[in-house]
């Protein structure tokens, strides 16, 4: 499988990464862009996949690019590791929920190329939470990519 890669982290690049349980990850050469319109617009291809600062670090985006290009799964989901706390309105915590029962929403994603353009359409720059929010019939029944890792002894 082959897809557009567009990445958002400190520069943004776009080319191509490949995957197959033979081969393992193949990234093409990445090209840095200013204007993602004018970018995608070379681009034929129905679908991408998105990265940015929330794809985390190695091996967990390694593992996560893998189950997305071998999969139908379209997002990325992480546990949460930080305290979450009810506020009311004045700004005092009432409660503290259980990270357990959360996860949090998280790049990298397959997205539509069209979603893409129409998202940039409106917006000079990627923000993650206002892509989903624009998009969020895309993702609304996702399936969870858990990108845990297994330690094998040698």
């Amino acid at each position: 499988m082959k897809f557009l890669l567009i990445d958002f982290r400190n520069t943004p690049t776009i080319g191509y990464v490949r995957y197959s349980p033979e081969t393992d990850l193949e990234f093409d050469k990445r090209t840095e862009f200013l204007n993602i319109n004018n970018t995608i617009r070379d681009f034929k291809e129905e679908v991408c996949i998105i990265v940015d600062e929330y794809s985390g670090d190695e091996p967990f985006l390694t593992v996560a690019l893998k189950k997305l290009l071998d999969s139908d799964y379209k997002i990325t989901t992480k546990d949460v590791t930080n305290a979450i706390k009810r506020i009311d309105n004045s700004g005092k915590i009432n409660s503290h929920l259980d990270r357990e029962k959360y996860e949090r929403l998280s790049t990298p994603i397959k997205a539509e190329v069209k979603c893409i353009e129409k998202y940039f359409n409106t917006n000079s720059s990627w923000d993650f939470e206002k892509y989903l929010r624009l998009n969020n019939v895309q993702y609304k029944d996702y399936q969870r990519v858990e990108a845990g890792l297994i330690l094998e002894s040698k």
